[in-house]
C-alpha cells in the first residue's frame, strides 16, 4: 500500500485507510458490529483506492472518470473527519481515566455513557458504509472502467528524501538575467534610457511590454541592477491584477528610504497623505522605480502623481502585458514603449542544451532533431523552454528518447502561429501532469499564498508536514522530506529561486503569475483549495471548502461571510487585516494550519486578534502569525492541542490580566508533540519549561526567564536552533547589566555543554554593551556540529575566543569583539566550512589585519568599526571572495591617513565592495578623499567589481545598525541570504 499521506488525486484516502486499520486494534474497543462495518469499509475503500489510482495516473481521464474521483476524494475528506473524531474521544477517555476506589466509581457511573457513545459511533459507521456502497455502485452504474484508462507512465512514482537544489539550475538562473536574451534588450533600454528625446536631466519614463513568460520582470530587474546604484535611492514593486494602492505606496516609500515620523501610524495612512509624502520625499533627489507588472492605467494614474517631475535624471519602467497601459504611462513619448520579443532560435537554444546539457555542443546526435521541434513548440518563450527543459531534465531514465517523444507529442501546435495563455498552460499542465503525487498537492498547496508573495521554504515544509502531504515512515525526518520536495520542484522549475542563503541554499521562492493561474485552475477543478478577496465569496461557494485562502488587502470590512459550513476546512490562511466578520475559529473543527499575515512593516498595533477559539481545535498542527497590525491574545489554556507541532507569532502579545508581561499558555509546557516554538522576545515561559523536550527551533529566549527555565534550557537537547534576546525597549527594566552578562554567559555555556545538536545560535542583547561573554576555552566535540553562529549588539568577546576554531562545520559566523590582535584573524581563517564572516569591532584595531592563506571557501566578509580598520590581504587570500563590504565612521577634521584596505587586487574572484560611513561631524574635504581613495582601490582591481559608498551623517559606534542599514540581506532564520 502507498504511503498513508494525503494528496491531491486522492485526497485523504492513503491516510485514511492507515487510520482504519489503527481503529481494528483493541485499543478502541469496538462493538462488534463497528468492527464489521470496518473491515467493510477498509476492504471498499482499497478497492477504490486501486481504481482512484488508476484514473489520476492518466494523461486525459474522460470527464465522467474525473467526476467521480472528485466525488471519492470528498467522500474520503469526510470518513477520515469522522475516524480523526472518534479517535479524539477514545484518547481523551484514555488520557483522562481517574484510578484507584474514585476511579472504579467514575468508571461505573460512565458505563451507561460510554455504551451510548459506542453505539452512536457503530450507526455513524453504518452511514459511512452506505455512502461508500453508493459510490461503489455509481462506478457500475456508470460501466467506469480502470483498463480504459491509459495511464501516464512518464511520471517518476517513486519519493525522494535528499533531493539538492541543482547548483547549475542557480547558475543557469543568475547567467539568464546577465547573457542569455537578456543583454540585447537590457542595452537598448539602457541607452533609450539615456537618449535625449526628452532632456537628460528630466524625468523619463519607458514601459516594457509583451505577453506572459518572455521575461518582462528579468529584464527590468537586471537594469535595476545594473543603473541602481547611480540613483540616490531607488524601488522596485509589483503592482499585479488586484492591486491595493496604500500599500504599493507604502512599499515605494519604504524601498527609497522613508522614515514615518515616530508619533505616526504609517500603516493608517490614506492614498492621499502617502502621495504627499512621496512627492515631497522625492522632490529634490534623483531617483529610480520599477512599477512591475500593471494590468490596467488605473493604478499608474495614481501613482504617477507622487513622482515629482524634478530635472534630476530620475528615471521610472513599467512593465505591463496590455499595450494600452504601456501607452498611458509613456503619455505622448511611444518611442519610449518598448516591445518585448520572444528569444530567437540561438538563444532559445542555448537556454534549453545549457539546462540540459551545459552546451550545446554536449547533446547527444539522437535527441537533436527532437530538441528542435520541442523548441519551436515553445516559441521563443523563456519561460516555457525553463519548464519543458526542466521537465526533461528530471527524466533520467534509458528510454530518454521515447520520452522526449512523448513531450514533443504532448504539446499542441497553436504556439506554432502565436504563442498564447492558453498555449502556455498546456506546456505548464504537461510539467505539472507529469509531477509525482507526491509534488502534486505541494505544488497545488502553493496557491494558498497570493499572487508575487515571498514564500519560505521553512514555512512552507511545516505547513506541508502538517497537511499531510508528507510520509513520517522510513525513519527519515517529515521536514527534511518536504525540503527535499521544495529543491525538487526548484529543480523542475515550477516555482522561483527568491532568495538564498550564503551556503547557496535556497530558502525562499515565489510562484510565476502564469503558473499560479494554472495552480488556481487545477485548485478549482479539485476543491483543492478555495481563494477569495471578498468576505461575501464565502457564502457562494458551492463545494465543501477543504483549504480556504483569504486576501483581505483592501476588501471590504462590512461585508460578512453570511452562513457557510466550515467545519471540513483544513487550512485557513488569511493575508491583510484581518476582518472582524470573520467566522470565529472555533468553527473551523478539523483544521490542520492557520496562517495569519498582514504584510505590514508598520510598528503600531491596532487591531485585537483574539486566539482563544484555537483551544478547541483539536487537529490544529500549525500556528503561524505574522503581524504588526494586530496584539494578539493568547488562551490561558492550550493543552488540548496535542497535535500542535509549530507554534509561531510574530506580534505583539498582550498580558493577561493583572500581569504586566506577557506569558505563555501555563500548559505548553505539557505539549510533547512541539517541534518549533517561535514567539516574541518580550514573552515569558510558564514553569517546567524543561519539560518540552522535544522542541528543536525556540525563538527567542529571554534573559529575564525565571532560574528555574534557565535550568529548563539545559534540558532540551533537541534543540537545533536557538535565539536568546533582550530589547532594550519594551516590558522588561528588571536585569542590571552585570546580571545580564552573567546570564548571557550561563546561557552560552549551558550551549556549549548540553546542546550538542544546536546547528544554529544566536545571541541578541541589544541593552547593553556590558554584556561580555569571555569563558573556557574548552568546547566538547559534541558541539562542533554548530552551522550558525551570530553575537549581536551589546553582547561581546574581548577577543575572538579560541574555541571557535574548533567549529569545523561553521559556516556563517557574525561576531562583535572589543579588540582584533595579533593570530586573532588566524582562529577563523582555518574553518574550513566559513561562507560568511561579520566582524563588528567596537574600536578601531591596534594593528593591522592581515589576511594571508586561509577562509578558503569565504564569500562574504564584512567589518564594522569606529574607525577604517587598516586591512591587508595577501597574494592568495579568500580566493572565493565575492563581497567586502566595510563600515565605519569619519572622526571631526581627522585625515584619512592612509589606513585603505590594501591588496585588493588579490582577492580575484571579487564582485562587489561597499562602504558605509558615518560621516557625523566630519569636514567635506575628508568625505571626498575617502570616498575617491575607495575607488581608486577597486580601479586597480583586474576584475573591475562593483563598488557602492553610502554616507549618513548620523553618529555610529561600528555596531550592527551600520549593516542592518547597508542591506537587509538576512532571513527569518538568521542566516545571511542574498536575492536571486
Amino acid at each position: 500500500m502507498e504511503a498513508a499521506v494525503v494528496s491531491a488525486s486522492h485526497g485523504a484516502m492513503g491516510s485514511l485507510l492507515g487510520k482504519l486499520g489503527d481503529l481494528l486494534t483493541a485499543r478502541y474497543n469496538l462493538l462488534k458490529e463497528a468492527k464489521g462495518q470496518i473491515m467493510f469499509l477498509q476492504a471498499e475503500l482499497e478497492s477504490i483506492y486501486a481504481f482512484l489510482k488508476r484514473i489520476s495516473d492518466a494523461e486525459e481521464p474522460a470527464e465522467q472518470d474525473k467526476c467521480w474521483a472528485k466525488q471519492v476524494r470528498e467522500l474520503s475528506y469526510d470518513i477520515e473527519d469522522s475516524v480523526n473524531e472518534f479517535m479524539l474521544r477514545v484518547e481523551h477517555k484514555c488520557s483522562s481515566k481517574p484510578h484507584g476506589f474514585k476511579g472504579f466509581i467514575k468508571r461505573s457511573m460512565n458505563l451507561l455513557t460510554t455504551m451510548n457513545t459506542r453505539h452512536d459511533i457503530a450507526k455513524e459507521f453504518e452511514g459511512l458504509k452506505i455512502r461508500v456502497k453508493e459510490v461503489s455502485e455509481r462506478r457500475a452504474r456508470y460501466k467506469l472502467d480502470g483498463d480504459a484508462v491509459k495511464p501516464n507512465n512518464t511520471a517518476v512514482s517513486f519519493q525522494k528524501s535528499n533531493t539538492a537544489v541543482d547548483h547549475r539550475l542557480l547558475a543557469l538562473h543568475a547567467e539568464t538575467a546577465s547573457l542569455i536574451g537578456v543583454t540585447g534588450p537590457r542595452d537598448q533600454l539602457i541607452k533609450l534610457m539615456d537618449e535625449k528625446v526628452v532632456p537628460a536631466h528630466q524625468l523619463k519614463v519607458l514601459s516594457i511590454v509583451g505577453f506572459g513568460g518572455l521575461g518582462k520582470t528579468t529584464l527590468a530587474n537586471e537594469i535595476y541592477r545594473k543603473l541602481g546604484n547611480q540613483f540616490q535611492c531607488r524601488a522596485f514593486v509589483s503592482v499585479s491584477q488586484k492591486p491595493n494602492i496604500g500599500k504599493i505606496l507604502r512599499t515605494i516609500l519604504s524601498e527609497l528610504g522613508f522614515r514615518a515620523p515616530m508619533d505616526s501610524n504609517f500603516e493608517i495612512w490614506g492614498e492621499s497623505e502617502l502621495i504627499s509624502a512621496l512627492k515631497s520625499f522625492l522632490v529634490d533627489k534623483r531617483y529610480f522605480i520599477v512599477i512591475d507588472d500593471l494590468w490596467e492605467d488605473s493604478p499608474w494614474d495614481i501613482i504617477k502623481c507622487a513622482l515629482p517631475k524634478n530635472k534630476n535624471g530620475s528615471r521610472v519602467i513599467t512593465t505591463t502585458r496590455i499595450e494600452t497601459v504601456a501607452r498611458a504611462c509613456c503619455t505622448d513619448h511611444i518611442e519610449y514603449v518598448y516591445e518585448m520579443k520572444p528569444l530567437n532560435e540561438e538563444d532559445s537554444r542555448r537556454l534549453f542544451f545549457k539546462r540540459m546539457f551545459g552546451s550545446e555542443d554536449a547533446c547527444p546526435s539522437y535527441l537533436k532533431e527532437v530538441s528542435a521541434e520541442i523548441l519551436k513548440k515553445c516559441g521563443g518563450l523563456p519561460l516555457a523552454i525553463n519548464t519543458i527543459s526542466s521537465l526533461l531534465a528530471s527524466h533520467t531514465q534509458n528510454n530518454i528518447k521515447e520520452y522526449w517523444e512523448y513531450v514533443r507529442n504532448s504539446l499542441g501546435t497553436n504556439f506554432d502561429v502565436s504563442p498564447s495563455l492558453d498555449a502556455m498552460r498546456q506546456i505548464l499542465n504537461l510539467s505539472y501532469i507529469n509531477l509525482p503525487h507526491y509534488l502534486k498537492a505541494c505544488m497545488l498547496y502553493l496557491g494558498i499564498y497570493p499572487e508575487d508573495h515571498t514564500i519560505h521554504k521553512n514555512d512552507l515544509a511545516r505547513e506541508w508536514v502538517a497537511e499531510g502531504f508528507i510520509s513520517k515512515g522510513h525513519g527519515m525526518d517529515p521536514e527534511d522530506i518536504a525540503r527535499s520536495y521544495f529543491n525538487e520542484l526548484i529543480n523542475r522549475r515550477m516555482i522561483q529561486p527568491s532568495e538564498t542563503s550564503c551556503n547557496g541554499e535556497v530558502i525562499s521562492c515565489r510562484v510565476h503569475d502564469m503558473m499560479l493561474d494554472l495552480i488556481l485552475h487545477k485548485s478549482r477543478e479539485d476543491n483543492f483549495i478555495t481563494v477569495v478577496d471578498d468576505m461575501q465569496q464565502l457564502a457562494e461557494q458551492q463545494d465543501k471548502i477543504r483549504r480556504l485562502s483569504v486576501n483581505l488587502v483592501g476588501a471590504r470590512d462590512d461585508i460578512g461571510a453570511g452562513s457557510v459550513q466550515l467545519t471540513q476546512t483544513r487550512t485557513v490562511a488569511i493575508f491583510g487585516i484581518m476582518s472582524q466578520l470573520l467566522p470565529s475559529l472555533a468553527e473551523f473543527k478539523h483544521l490542520r494550519v492557520l496562517i495569519i499575515e498582514d504584510g505590514s512593516k508598520g510598528e503600531f498595533r491596532l487591531t485585537l486578534l483574539d486566539l482563544n477559539g484555537i483551544c478547541h481545535l483539536f487537529q490544529l498542527r500549525c500556528l503561524r502569525i505574522k503581524s504588526r497590525n494586530h496584539r494578539a491574545v493568547l488562551p490561558s489554556k492550550i493543552g488540548g492541542l496535542h497535535q500542535l507541532e509549530t507554534f509561531a507569532i510574530d506580534a505583539t502579545i498582550e498580558p493577561s490580566e493583572g500581569l504586566i508581561c506577557p506569558t505563555l499558555p501555563s500548559d505548553i509546557v505539557h505539549m510533547n508533540r512541539l517541534l518549533h516554538l517561535i514567539v516574541p522576545e518580550t514573552i515569558i515561559f510558564p514553569s517546567g519549561f524543561g519539560n518540552m523536550k522535544s522542541l528543536r527551533t525556540l525563538h527567542c529566549f529571554n534573559l529575564e526567564n525565571s532560574v528555574d527555565n534557565f535550568k529548563g534550557l539545559r534540558e532540551l537537547t533537541n534543540l537545533t536552533n536557538l535565539q536568546i534576546k533582550y530589547e532594550r525597549a519594551g516590558f522588561f527594566t528588571t536585569l542590571s547589566n552585570d546580571d545580564k552578562a552573567a546570564r548571557c554567559r550561563e546561557v552560552l555555556l549551558t550551549c556549549l555543554e548540553k546542546l550538542c545538536n544546536l546547528k544554529r545560535l544566536v545571541v541578541h542583547v541589544s541593552s547593553s554593551r556590558d554584556a561580555c561573554l569571555d569563558m573556557s576555552n574548552l568546547v566538547p566535540a559534541s558541539f562542533h556540529c554548530l552551522q550558525i553562529f551570530h553575537v549581536f549588539d551589546g553582547t561581546w568577546f574581548s577577543r575572538v575566543p579560541h574555541w571557535i576554531g574548533q567549529l569545523h562545520s561553521l559556516y556563517d559566523l557574525v561576531l562583535h569583539v572589543k579588540e582584533v590582535l595579533e593570530g586573532d584573524v588566524g582562529i577563523i581563517a582555518q574553518l574550513p566550512s566559513l561562507v560568511h564572516v561579520r566582524l563588528n569591532i567596537q574600536g578601531r584595531p591596534k594593528e593591522k589585519m592581515v589576511f594571508g592563506s586561509g577562509f578558503p571557501i569565504l564569500k562574504f566578509f564584512e567589518v564594522s568599526c569606529s574607525r577604517i580598520p587598516y586591512l591587508v590581504f595577501e597574494a592568495g587570500a579568500m580566493p572565493k571572495l565575492e563581497r567586502l563590504h566595510l563600515c565605519f565612521k569619519l572622526m571631526g577634521c581627522d585625515r584619512y591617513s592612509g589606513a585603505a584596505p590594501s591588496g585588493i587586487e588579490h582577492l580575484l574572484s571579487l564582485k562587489e565592495i561597499s562602504a558605509y560611513i558615518g560621516v557625523h561631524h566630519a569636514n567635506e574635504s575628508n568625505i571626498r578623499a575617502t570616498t575617491s581613495t575607495l575607488r581608486k582601490l577597486v580601479c586597480m582591481h583586474p576584475g573591475r567589481p562593483n563598488v557602492n559608498i553610502w554616507t549618513v551623517n548620523e553618529y555610529f559606534t561600528g555596531s550592527d545598525e551600520m549593516f542592518d542599514e547597508l542591506d537587509e540581506d538576512w532571513d527569518d532564520e538568521g542566516s545571511c541570504r542574498s536575492t536571486s
